[in-house]
C-alpha cells in the first residue's frame, strides 16, 4: 500500500522483506500525486541497488483509475528497470479490482506498452471454471478474497474459490495467484467498519497454499494498516489523520516473521504440506501467537463508529503456530489468560497450530515447555480489556523466539 514513505523506510522495508525470503513488492497504487510518485521512485531506486523486485497493482476500486489507458504511460517509464518484476521474463501487471474493464481495454493496454502479463486481483467477481471465457485477454487471475465473507459466519478459511479459479486457469493455459493473509479489520469511518474473520485463517492458510500449489503467491499485505493485515512495518509518515493509528499504534505484527521464513522456504521448495516447516533460528522451537485485545462482550460504547460489521464472527481465542526442530520430542505449549490456564497441547516435530478458547481479560502468556523447563515464551505488551474507547479488533501479534 503506497503512502508517503521516506527513503530510509523504503530501504528498510526492502531489506526486511529480503531477509524473510520475499522476492517482490506489489505496489498498490491509486493516484498520481507528489507523495505517491515520490514513494514509487524511492522504492524502485532502492530495489535497483539491492537486487529486489517490484511490480504495479493499480487500484481500480476508487474514483481515480477507471481504465487501463490511464496507467499505460506510467508503465512505460518503469517496465525496463532492472528491478521490475517479471514472471518467465515477462513483466507482471496487476490490479485491485477492475472487473468491469472490457477485453478491448486490456488488449489496448498490451498494444500500447508491449508484452506484459495481466493478472488482476478481482474481489467482486464470482469464481467459475469458465472465468476466462469472459476475460480472454487476461493472463491470469488473483483471488483477493483470502478471508471468509461476513455472511459465511464462523467458518474456517476455504480453498473452494481458489481451486475454482485455478481450474479455470489451467483449462485456459493461464496463471493463478493465491493470497495469504491473517485477517481484515477496518475501522476508520462509517463506510469502513468491518471485520472479516481471522480466526482459523492464517494457521490453516499455510497448509492450503502448499496443497493448492498456485503459480504465484501474494502475502496480503506488507503494510496495509487500514485493513490490519500488515505483516511488515507501518511508518508514521504514511498515516493520514488519527483514525487508523487509533487501532494500529502499539499493534506490531512483526511477530509473524518468526514463522514466515520457514513457510517461504517450504513454498520455494515445492512442498505440498507444512510437514517440513521447522525453526529457522537453530532453536528447538520457534513460533508466534495472536489474539484480539477486546473480548466480543467488551464495552466500547463511547466509540461513535461502534463495533464492526462481522463482530458476530469473532471468537475470544488465542491462536498460534509453533515450529519444532527435527528429532525434538517432549515439548508442550501452554497458554495463560490472566491467571487462568486456557489449556496445553503436545507438540510434534515440524509444524504445530494451536487454538485455545475462553480468553479472559488480562495478559496473555504463551510458553513452550520441555517438562518444567521453558524453551521459549512470550507475552504481549497489551492486555485484553473489558472496556475501551475504541472498538479495536486488530490482532496483537507476539513472536516466540529463543
Amino acid at each position: 500500500m503506497i503512502g508517503n514513505i521516506d527513503n530510509e523506510h523504503c530501504r528498510k522495508d526492502i531489506l526486511d522483506a529480503q531477509s524473510l525470503g520475499i522476492d517482490a513488492f506489489a505496489i498498490n497504487f491509486d493516484q498520481y500525486a507528489w507523495w505517491s510518485n515520490g514513494t514509487v521512485d524511492r522504492l524502485f531506486d532502492n530495489a535497483d541497488e539491492l537486487g529486489f523486485k517490484i511490480f504495479f497493482s493499480f487500484d481500480m476500486s476508487g474514483s481515480y483509475f477507471g481504465s487501463p489507458d490511464q496507467y499505460a504511460k506510467y508503465l512505460d517509464d518503469h517496465l525496463s528497470r532492472d528491478s521490475y518484476y517479471t514472471y518467465n521474463d515477462v513483466p507482471l501487471v496487476s490490479t485491485f479490482g477492475g472487473e468491469s474493464v472490457s477485453s478491448d481495454q486490456w488488449k489496448d493496454l498490451r498494444n500500447t506498452v508491449g508484452d506484459i502479463l495481466i493478472v488482476p486481483a478481482f474481489y467482486q467477481s464470482t469464481p467459475s471454471s469458465t472465468f476466462f471465457d469472459n476475460y480472454p485477454e487476461l493472463d491470469g487471475v488473483f483471488n483477493w478474497n483470502s478471508w471468509p465473507q461476513i455472511a459465511e459466519g464462523k467458518v474456517a478459511v476455504s480453498t473452494k474459490d481458489d481451486k475454482t479459479y485455478q481450474e479455470a486457469a489451467k483449462k485456459s493455459g493461464k496463471l493463478f495467484m493465491m493470497g495469504l493473509s491473517p485477517l481484515q479489520f477496518k475501522h476508520f469511518d462509517s463506510s469502513n467498519n468491518w471485520y472479516r474473520r481471522g480466526e482459523r485463517n492464517l494457521e490453516y492458510r499455510f497448509g492450503q497454499v502448499l496443497e493448492v500449489q498456485p503459480d504465484m503467491l501474494e502475502i496480503q499485505t506488507w503494510n496495509d494498516a487500514g485493513e490490519s493485515h500488515y505483516v511488515g512495518n507501518i511508518w508514521p509518515e504514511a498515516m493520514d489523520g488519527d483514525a487508523i493509528p487509533a487501532y494500529t499504534d502499539g499493534y506490531n505484527h512483526t511477530g509473524y516473521w518468526e514463522v514466515l521464513p520457514s513457510f517461504i522456504k517450504a513454498w520455494k521448495r515445492g512442498d505440498t504440506s507444512t510437514e517440513g516447516m521447522v525453526p529457522t533460528n537453530g532453536a528447538a522451537a520457534q513460533g508466534v501467537f495472536w489474539h484480539h485485545t477486546l473480548l466480543t462482550t467488551s464495552d466500547c460504547s463511547s466509540d461513535g463508529l461502534g463495533k464492526p460489521a462481522g463482530i458476530e464472527n469473532i471468537n475470544n481465542v488465542v491462536t498460534g503456530v509453533v515450529l519444532v526442530a527435527e528429532g525434538q520430542t517432549g515439548l508442550t505449549v501452554s497458554v495463560l489468560s490472566g491467571s487462568t490456564q486456557l489449556g496445553t497441547k503436545d507438540l510434534v516435530a515440524g509444524f504445530n497450530r494451536f487454538r485455545f478458547t475462553n480468553m479472559t481479560t488480562g495478559t496473555i502468556n504463551v510458553q513452550v515447555l520441555n517438562g518444567n523447563n521453558v524453551v521459549v515464551e512470550g507475552s504481549g505488551p497489551l492486555q485484553v480489556l473489558g472496556s475501551s474507547s475504541v472498538c479495536n479488533y486488530n490482532y496483537q501479534v507476539v513472536g516466540l523466539s529463543a
